[in-house]
């Protein structure tokens, strides 16, 4: 019996991500991919999605929310600068992910008036624009971008390419050296007479393309295997450096003394090659997820210091920046960087990022204001600091440090391969030296031991498996940012989940949805006015509930509500005043029934709404995934003993698998008591930073800031807990294929070995076998990737 789409899944028809719908008639992973299609479809641009050549990130309904683009006014202000009436400005752009997105940006570019020119750096996420400053508005083009996904942002708030940047000057420097070291060596293996005219000379020629090689290449190893073996670490770089270095050591002392037997320039070249190749495949598929989302961390953050404590000019200074006294402004959705009081008559804030309290709290002048709490306001907040970054929760947050991981099975194998290898020459060269009598033909056996035990296979796969598991978690929506990644996952036994934004979703569910289904088109253009540039969790939550909404895409935007903290929203809209709130401002004569918030018009209520903490879709089937898998599952949450109870019962789990009301320091205490080399640790808020820390594994939901992001060895997006199911399927998949890999280059290298050891390996028959052993290694790889669905 064929199985439905709800049970095997389904691609969403915008951004191509996996997603198990809740009935066939879903097509949408999300609201935001549901809103963003129906905008390409109303505006024309199709052919975006013939141009989409793989899964872009599934867009998120707070993407598309009023962002704080006041910086733009700078980058404006700039550019009028420019004497000639036009200017080049260079910006990072979130959310580029394919050919298809480079050709929306393209078009929405060349829609706005000024526009002249745009160059897309879709790798590094940041794009180079020359535009007429007379004409072109950066305002309207950010919104713009943010309407279809795309979030425009400074240049710099990410990390660049410059690794891999490198990595490919080196690769394209190797790749020429190698061609023309195997250009004028080939002459040699084809019969070329000693008494050639320029025999000497291709020789010399030979010797130097394989230098330059050694040099910009294998340096690059070797550097690598000294730093990590100071640091007393071995890695895969330290035998790929042994390997080339004696490689060409025997090579040259073989050229000094006329010993073609002993010459593999050639093996030297392409070997440092095609490891340099697989080196730089698995840096860019890393750099492209690192550079997946913008964020700015709190202490890397600017914030407008109104006065100085000391007499300092006002202006715009580092969060690192900030002493007691100081009186300074946090735009709207910024989080607080250090502890002080409200200077404003009434704030909305959330504590949610360092307590796990979800519900937003009412701050009047005067009240103690503690670090890492988050303006929910739609103004900025006025505050006076207290303390310096040093001393703030935030800063103690940021600032700490991972504890250090060691792979002591990997480092073992290294050592016993590293032995192996040398034994077995020594032995070889021995026998040869002392049995046989031939000291020069031991030399020459010690040396082919020594070439052909290089890591070649393993050098090339490995990187490759990496990759190819890290490009199929981005085909459900799961990026991984470091490729230690996968040893620690195999040690997994335990399961540690924060809870708010992590088990649940950022915003509360809106558990009434026919209330906004019947009320008249009117009415739902009005409350998306009201809502959609709000930072309130219910203003978030009736936000994501609009966008499946057909005419809210004719809406160009919010504005014009006025923010009451502690109430709710009002706007003066069609000669009548419209109030979103709570039930006791929103509606004083009491006429709605039940709801946490109500919607009015005038005076009369239009829709009681109500709301509550769910877990993620699916949540529920995926703690049985794991639980089948032999996971042991923890809650561990800053928010009430009540809520995290009455979270464990939702998901079928027991009292005792969960403490609520932990301190950031409680949580990371728990985990070292409770087997952290074993555990996976998934959260989303700075009260997780330390407890990131110290578990084995960390990982986390896509969120606004990027604290916990670039701490954490993975994050993902979508809804629900899928892409965590996928992560274990796939490093399964990747154990297996490294693990055929590495019983391939065991066989390869001992009959290569063997060859050695018998005094009949050639540097051709070298050069021959080394390209061969890695394309079968990579054959291999493919064949059992291929046969997996790609959803794990």
């Amino acid at each position: 019996m064929a199985l439905s789409t709800v049970e095997t899944g389904r691609e969403c028809r915008h951004c191509g991500t996996l997603f198990h719908p809740r009935n066939e008639e879903e097509a949408f992973c999300c609201t935001g991919c549901s809103y963003v299609h129906g905008l390409i479809q109303d505006r024309g641009l199709d052919k975006f999605y013939d141009l989409r050549d793989r899964p872009v990130a599934p867009v998120q309904a707070n993407l598309l929310q009023q962002r704080d683009d006041s910086w733009l006014d700078k980058v404006a202000e700039r550019a009028r600068e420019d004497t000639d009436g036009e200017s080049v400005v260079r910006f990072d752009l979130q959310g580029i992910s394919c050919v298809g997105c480079v050709w929306l940006i393209e078009k929405l570019f060349e829609e706005q008036p000024g526009a002249l020119h745009i160059d897309i750096h879709a790798q590094l996420g940041t794009i180079r624009v020359r535009v007429r400053v007379d004409k072109f508005e950066f305002h309207r083009f950010a919104a713009e971008l943010r309407n279809f996904g795309y979030i425009l942002g400074p240049p710099g708030t990410r990390r660049t390419g410059e690794e891999s940047d490198r990595l490919l000057t080196r690769v394209g420097v190797c790749a020429t050296l190698a061609l023309n070291t195997m250009l004028f060596t080939l002459p040699g293996y084809l019969g070329m007479e000693d008494d050639f005219a320029y025999a000497e000379l291709f020789r010399l020629l030979t010797l130097l393309f394989a230098t330059l090689s050694f040099a910009v290449g294998g340096s690059y190893f070797i550097k690598r295997a000294w730093e990590g073996t100071r640091r007393g670490v071995l890695h895969i770089d330290l035998p790929i450096a042994l390997g080339v270095s004696a490689a060409y050591a025997g090579s040259f002392v073989g050229w000094l003394l006329g010993e073609e037997r002993f010459v593999y320039f050639d093996f030297v070249a392409v070997f440092t090659f095609l490891m340099l190749i697989g080196r730089w495949v698995q840096e860019v598929v890393l750099e492209r997820n690192r550079n997946q989302l913008l964020g700015l961390n709190p202490h890397t953050e600017r914030v407008e210091r109104r006065k100085s404590a000391d007499g300092s000019p006002p202006g715009e200074v580092s969060a690192r920046e900030l002493r007691p006294g100081d009186l300074f402004a946090v735009p709207p959705g910024r989080a607080v960087p250090v502890g002080g009081r409200v200077r404003l008559p009434e704030a909305s804030l959330s504590l949610e990022w360092i307590s796990g309290e979800a519900d937003a709290r009412t701050y009047r002048f005067g009240d103690a204001l503690p670090s890492g709490a988050i303006n929910l306001g739609a103004v900025s907040l006025l505050c006076e600091a207290e303390e310096g970054w040093e001393d703030s929760l935030l800063g103690k947050l940021v600032d700490s440090s991972p504890e250090g991981t060691r792979f002591s099975g990997l480092e073992r194998l290294l050592k016993w391969y590293i032995a192996i290898v040398v034994v077995v020459g020594a032995a070889g060269y021995l026998w040869w030296g002392l049995v046989a009598g031939d000291w020069v033909s031991a030399l020459q056996v010690l040396i082919s031991v020594l070439v052909v035990s290089c890591p070649c296979a393993l050098g090339v796969a490995y990187p490759l498996t990496n990759e190819m598991a890290t490009v199929r978690l981005r085909r459900v929506g799961l990026f991984v940012r470091n490729d230690t990644v996968w040893a620690r996952i195999k040690r997994l036994r335990q399961i540690v989940f924060d809870k708010t934004g992590t088990l649940t979703l950022e915003n509360p569910v809106l558990s009434n949805p026919e209330a906004l289904e019947t009320l008249p088109p009117g009415h739902r253009r009005v409350l998306w006015r009201m809502v959609r540039d709000s930072l309130h969790p219910v203003s978030r939550s009736l936000r994501e509930a609009l966008l499946a909404d057909p005419e809210i895409r004719g809406e160009t935007g919010g504005g014009g509500a006025e923010e009451l903290p502690g109430r709710g929203l009002r706007i003066e809209a069609e000669g009548a005043e419209w109030r979103l709130g709570r039930p006791e401002w929103a509606d004083p004569a009491g006429m709605a029934d039940g709801g946490d918030a109500v919607f009015t018009c005038g005076g009369n209520v239009l829709a009681a709404l109500r709301f509550t903490e769910a877990p993620r879709p699916g949540a529920v089937d995926d703690i049985g995934f794991f639980r089948r898998m032999g996971m042991r599952l923890f809650i561990l949450s800053g928010d009430r003993a009540g809520k995290v109870s009455s979270m464990l019962h939702a998901l079928g789990m027991r009292e005792d698998e969960g403490c609520g009301e932990l301190s950031p320091d409680e949580k990371a205490a728990w985990l070292r008591r409770n087997a952290p080399e074993e555990t996976l640790f998934v959260g989303d808020g700075a009260n997780d930073s330390l407890a990131f820390n110290v578990a084995a594994c960390t990982g986390t939901p896509v969120a606004d800031s990027a604290l916990l992001r670039d701490k954490a060895d993975f994050y993902f997006v979508g809804r629900s807990l899928r892409a965590l199911r996928a992560l274990f399927r796939v490093s399964a998949l990747r154990h297996r294929a490294a693990r055929t890999v590495f019983l391939f280059a065991i066989a390869y290298n001992v009959a290569v070995v063997l060859v050695a050891l018998a005094g009949k390996m050639h540097p051709l028959l070298a050069a021959i076998l080394m390209p061969l052993s890695s394309l079968a290694t990579l054959t291999i790889v493919r064949w059992i990737f291929g046969r997996v669905r790609a959803d794990g």
